[in-house]
């Protein structure tokens, strides 16, 4: 990981722990379209891929030169990243025969009993760089 973190720095928004719990070894990548799991080798480009990660694992795994911020809640991310003023946004921005569509895709990424808990951000800088804005303590 270090090898490739030379110009930039990375965030991976996925499913995973930090090594508290066993992570199945079945099915650990897969593909979503349209809230389906489907084989992840069709509809190319179409689907979104998830995979669980190991966080411990990956952090303990960087190298020389790179730093590892998190794992935090997706749902804290994606506050901190300005969700709330985006919904605000589309939510005044969309017929109102839309809008329960805007609440419950927000709710759907955010709420500790949907996305926003089980998924988890973390981020791979150089570690000369500053600590990127929501990893910070």
């Amino acid at each position: 990981v270090s090898t490739q973190c030379t110009g930039s720095s990375g965030i991976n928004a996925e499913y995973g722990d930090y090594g508290e719990n066993e992570l199945t070894s079945e099915l650990t990548f897969r593909a979503f379209r349209d809230h389906q799991q489907v084989n992840p080798l069709e509809d190319l480009g179409l689907c979104d891929l998830t995979a669980d990660v190991n966080f411990r694992d990956l952090s303990q795994s960087v190298g020389e030169g790179v730093t590892a911020y998190g794992p935090v809640a997706q749902g804290d991310f994606l506050t901190l990243m300005g969700i709330g003023e985006r919904f605000k946004q589309m939510y005044s921005s969309v017929p109102e025969d839309k809008r329960d569509a805007v609440i419950h895709a927000v709710d759907f990424l955010c709420s500790t009993d949907q996305m926003g808990a089980r998924f988890k951000v973390m981020c791979l800088a150089r570690s000369s760089d500053p600590v990127p804005f929501c990893f910070e303590p």
